[in-house]
């Protein structure tokens, strides 16, 4: 049974993972498309003389990295059994693809896209014990002005202003929360290039995104799952 709703939006948080994260972002877009039409969920299609469906993602990811925390906001013409949504999408994904969950975005939510502030980046190395106090002292620099290259053109940019913050989770894993807003994208490797020209001797083995975040009234950050009633 389905609850007529107008407009409402639909959030689902997805991960990515093994050969899958080869894939680019618009064959991404294009299976889900193809998942959502296969579950038979009665999602909002844009009017004219090719309708599409009314699907965004929060912001997509380069090819080759690992994810946890990704988002695609889905427009619904009514609502499926919300209880069972996570069910019913894995049974349309293929193996590497996996929704985490669902959120019902209350009405006053910007989609994921224009919204997105922040992202955690779980970082994996070899060993951290023996990097703990400059890990510290990196992280705690008021400053540091980081030159690195992207697409054959040369960028310089203040880390600092760009990193909120660490956790070192065990001697090998450690999370860092960057900006991922439009206006100063921080892309993950570049925190271990700095990492490694500040002296670090830990190998990085792999990192992956585990969640993106937006602001609140306050400026603290939320995750972009808590912004409605969630369903796992």
């Amino acid at each position: 049974m389905t609850v007529k709703a107008k407009n409402m939006v639909i959030r689902f948080k997805f991960k990515k993972f093994g050969p899958v994260i080869y894939i680019g972002h618009l064959d991404i877009m294009r299976f889900f498309q193809k998942a959502i039409r296969r579950s038979g969920i009665d999602a909002a299609y844009t009017e004219g003389f090719s309708p599409h469906l009314k699907l965004s993602f929060a912001q997509p990811l380069s090819v080759g990295v690992e994810t946890d925390g990704d988002y695609f906001d889905l427009e619904m013409n009514s609502l499926p059994d919300m209880e069972n949504i996570v069910k019913d999408m894995n049974a349309q994904c293929v193996e590497g693809i996996e929704i985490v969950n669902a959120t019902l975005l209350d009405d006053d939510t910007v989609n994921g896209m224009s919204s997105v502030k922040a992202a955690d980046y779980l970082y994996y190395f070899d060993d951290l014990s023996k990097d703990l106090k400059l890990i510290e002292a990196f992280f705690s620099q008021e400053t540091f002005i980081f030159e690195y290259v992207r697409k054959d053109k040369v960028k310089t940019k203040d880390l600092m202003e760009d990193i909120y913050e660490y956790r070192i989770l065990n001697d090998k894993e450690m999370l860092v929360k960057v900006n991922a807003s439009s206006a100063g994208n921080l892309k993950a490797d570049v925190v271990t290039e700095a990492l490694e020209k500040y002296g670090m001797k830990a190998k990085c083995i792999k990192f992956k995104r585990h969640d993106l975040y937006t602001a609140d009234d306050e400026g603290a950050f939320v995750s972009l799952r808590d912004k409605g009633k969630v369903y796992d």
